[in-house]
C-alpha cells in the first residue's frame, strides 16, 4: 500500500504538504500542487479516509434526503451537488424519506455524516432540522422564485384565449404553498376570475408523483367545471393527469392545454411535448452543496435566488371557442 511518505519523497515535498493538497486544507503554490498530484497519480496513492476522520472529526461524507427517488428532478439536483462536492473532496449519499422515517434519519446522522441536504420541499423539512449535523434546504439562503414563470404562463394562456385555468396543487394549500399563491396573483394580474372549484388540493400528507396527478385530474373532471387549461405543480403530476385525460377521450392540447414544472429532460420526448417551467435543478444542487460546505466549515454563508422560467411547448394551443 502506497504511503504518504512515498508520495512526499517522489514530489520532493514534506508529508504535511501532501496532506494539504490531498485534503484541500491549505493553499500551496500551483507548481507544488501539480507535483504532488502527479506523484499521487503515478503511485496510485489513496488516502486512508477512516484514519483521517478520526483525526479531523470529519468524514467528508454528506447525505441528500429526497421524498421520491423515482423523480428524475432529484437526479439533476444530485448531479449539481456532486459537481461541487467532488471538487471539495466530499461524497454524497442519497436517502429517500419515502422508505424511511425520522428515526432512520437520526441513525444516519449518528453514523457520522458531516451535513445533510434536504432536496424536498421546505414544508417537509421542519421535523428534521434538530438532528445534529449542519443542514441546508431550499428556502434558507438558497431560494426558488416561480412568480415570473407562473405569470408568464398565465399570460401565454390568456393570449391563446384561455379563461378558465385549473391547478393541481400536490402540496397542501395550508402548508404555505408558494406556487399556489403565485398562481392566484397571476390569475388576478391578467384579469381572470379565480374559480376555487378548479383548484384541486393535495391528498393527505401531500404527494407530487404521477399517481397524485392522476388522482387530482380524476377529481377535477368529476366536479364537471368548465376549464380549458390546467397547471400541475410538477412534471410528474402533469404526466399522470395527461393519462387520465386521454383515457377520458380528451385530446391534448386540442381540448385541454396542460403545463407542468421542473423541465425534466425525458418529458421532451412526450407527444405532445410538455410545456413546463425550468427550475435549473443542477444549479439548485450546486448552490445547496456550496452552502452546506460553508456551514460545515463555519464560513460566511452565501445567498442565491434561482428564478424559474416558463417554457411553452406543444401541450399548449389556442382555446376552443
Amino acid at each position: 500500500m502506497v504511503t504518504r511518505k512515498e508520495v512526499a519523497e517522489l514530489a520532493k515535498v514534506s508529508e504535511a504538504t501532501v496532506s494539504y493538497v490531498v485534503n484541500n486544507t491549505k493553499n500551496v503554490t500551483p507548481e507544488v500542487r501539480e507535483r504532488v498530484l502527479a506523484a499521487v497519480h503515478k503511485l496510485g496513492y489513496r488516502p486512508n479516509m477512516i484514519a483521517r476522520s478520526l483525526v479531523t472529526k470529519e468524514t467528508r461524507h454528506v447525505a441528500m434526503l429526497v421524498d421520491n427517488l423515482k423523480n428524475p428532478y432529484y437526479c439533476e439536483i444530485l448531479e449539481g451537488a456532486q459537481s461541487i462536492a467532488s471538487e471539495a473532496g466530499y461524497i454524497v449519499s442519497v436517502l429517500s424519506i419515502d422508505v424511511s422515517n425520522k428515526k432512520s434519519v437520526m441513525e444516519l446522522a449518528s453514523r457520522g455524516v458531516d451535513g445533510i441536504i434536504f432536496a424536498m420541499g421546505s414544508e417537509k423539512v421542519d421535523n428534521y432540522l434538530r438532528i445534529g449535523p449542519p443542514c441546508v434546504y431550499v428556502g434558507e439562503n438558497v431560494y426558488m422564485s416561480y412568480q415570473k414563470a407562473i405569470d408568464d404562463m398565465i399570460g401565454c394562456l390568456v393570449e391563446k384565449g384561455h379563461r378558465n385555468v385549473a391547478m393541481l396543487c400536490g402540496i397542501p394549500l395550508d402548508q404555505d404553498n408558494i406556487r399556489y399563491q403565485n398562481f392566484v396573483e397571476a390569475i388576478n394580474n391578467h384579469g381572470l376570475n379565480l374559480n376555487s372549484r378548479l383548484i384541486v388540493d393535495a391528498c393527505s400528507g401531500g404527494r407530487t408523483d404521477e399517481a397524485e396527478g392522476a388522482r387530482a385530474m380524476t377529481e377535477l373532471l368529476a366536479r364537471k367545471e368548465e376549464f380549458s387549461a390546467v397547471y400541475a405543480i410538477n412534471d410528474l403530476m402533469a404526466m399522470g393527469a395527461m393519462r387520465v385525460l386521454r383515457e377520458a377521450g380528451i385530446q391534448i392540447p386540442q381540448d385541454i392545454s396542460i403545463i407542468g414544472c421542473d423541465n425534466l429532460s425525458i418529458l421532451r420526448y412526450l407527444s405532445p411535448t410538455l410545456s413546463t417551467m425550468d427550475v435549473e435543478a443542477f444549479h439548485v444542487g450546486r448552490s445547496l452543496m456550496q452552502l452546506l460546505i460553508e456551514k460545515i466549515k463555519e464560513e460566511p454563508l452565501s445567498s442565491n435566488t434561482i428564478d424559474a422560467s416558463f417554457i411553452c411547448r406543444e401541450s399548449i394551443t389556442e382555446a376552443r371557442k
